[in-house]
């Protein structure tokens, strides 16, 4: 029998080659056999995930991603475009934010936040998911978001996201203005990026790390 589901891991995250001519039903039925044999060896990393082969909905993405936090402990920051350069700027903010991390003066939170959740700290903040619509984040220091900024961001320093969609942003006393979001279904390339004050205004870039040094 052919091996419709492999799984290969590269810095940082997971790969999924899903064979293009198998059903949903038997890819689902492969990867699960595939992630309950092996939770032990893939351990409670916070990785992103890219997809190979079969191109999947939106919904079957969601559906693949949840049987990844039912059958394993990892913890999915993001899904990623398959493409060399995407996967180096995640690994290269990952270990800045892995830096950031052992600082005693980080405040650290695991998950998405819905449900209008509210986190605010005198602390830098790490978020490892989503801050969806009507959440709001307030640091006294800087945020970093491990996934997309959808709801409020409320920072003195600077706003880093996996993507940057917000409802509403402030660094210190500048606001920023978001775009209208575009109706169609397209996901854009995900770029990490800042968001910090320069020229009495919030200016938006892609993240390097000599940006972020620059910045802190």
């Amino acid at each position: 029998m052919r091996d419709i589901v492999r799984i290969k891991s590269f810095s940082n995250g997971l790969k999924i080659h899903m064979d293009e001519n198998a059903s949903m039903d038997e890819l689902t039925a492969a990867l699960e056999s595939k992630l309950s044999s092996s939770r032990k060896f893939f351990g409670n990393n916070s990785v992103a995930i890219a997809f190979e082969g079969k191109k999947l909905t939106e919904a079957e993405e969601d559906l693949v991603c949840n049987l990844i936090t039912m059958h394993t402990d990892l913890q999915i920051v993001c899904i990623i475009s398959n493409e060399p350069e995407t996967e180096d700027y995640f690994g290269s903010v990952l270990r800045s934010m892995q830096e950031e991390k052992e600082r005693s003066d980080v405040y650290l939170y695991k998950g998405s936040l819905i449900n209008q959740n509210l986190i605010e700290s005198n602390k830098d903040i790490i978020i490892i998911g989503d801050v969806n619509p009507g959440c709001t984040v307030v640091s006294g220091g800087s945020i970093f978001i491990f996934g997309g900024l959808y709801g409020e961001a409320y920072a003195e320093t600077l706003v880093m996201a996996m993507e940057m969609a917000p409802e509403e942003l402030k660094i210190n006393d500048f606001h920023y203005a978001p775009a209208k979001k575009h109706q169609w279904g397209i996901k854009p390339k995900l770029i990490p990026q800042i968001a910090y004050v320069s020229n009495d205004k919030i200016n938006i870039e892609p993240y390097t790390k000599e940006l972020l040094d620059r910045i802190l």
